[in-house]
């Protein structure tokens, strides 16, 4: 994963960087941080909107809830579905923890999923990444609000490159 992360930021004409040579920094993988998580689909699915890293607005299908414990806590954090643009109906999954001041993006990261139909999904946090933002302030990124905030330290996936 980090490979293709770290080739595609540097190598690909769609990447946000400009230019290559630049090294992602990573946690080291922990398994602790990869869980399985219960997936509850909404019934009566709600439009919200999310403040985004330009001062827009970004709206979103509140599509359904990740259920999973994480050491002693149990958390249940929302998944969107894009309604509109380049990602319309793609499934977008943020968070906030308490990296975010220290070591990780102060706006959130993400961690791609996909899943039909399911009822249990892995989430693996050692795959979560910072938003192109990070990278290029041209990219408009979604920040996560306080209902996708979990409350430790998520020392897993993609650091702030200092």
């Amino acid at each position: 994963y980090r490979k293709e992360r770290n080739d595609f930021l540097n190598n690909s004409s769609s990447s946000p960087l400009k230019g290559s040579g630049y090294k992602l920094s990573y946690y080291d993988p922990n398994v602790n941080f990869k869980v399985i998580a219960v997936v509850s689909e909404n019934v009566n699915t709600d439009t919200i909107t999310l403040a985004t890293s330009t001062g827009s607005i970004e709206r979103f299908l509140d599509f359904a809830d990740l259920s999973f414990k994480l050491g002693r806590s149990k958390y249940s954090l929302p998944v969107y579905k894009y309604l509109e643009g380049v990602n319309k109906g793609d499934l977008f999954f943020c968070f906030l923890d308490k990296t975010n001041l220290t070591s990780t993006y102060p706006g959130g990261r993400y961690i791609d999923i996909e899943f039909e139909n399911a009822k249990r999904i892995e989430l693996d946090f050692n795959k979560s990444y910072n938003p192109y933002c990070v990278y290029n302030e041209e990219y408009s990124c979604p920040i996560p609000s306080s209902e996708n905030y979990i409350d430790m330290e998520i020392l897993a996936g993609e650091k702030l490159t200092k």
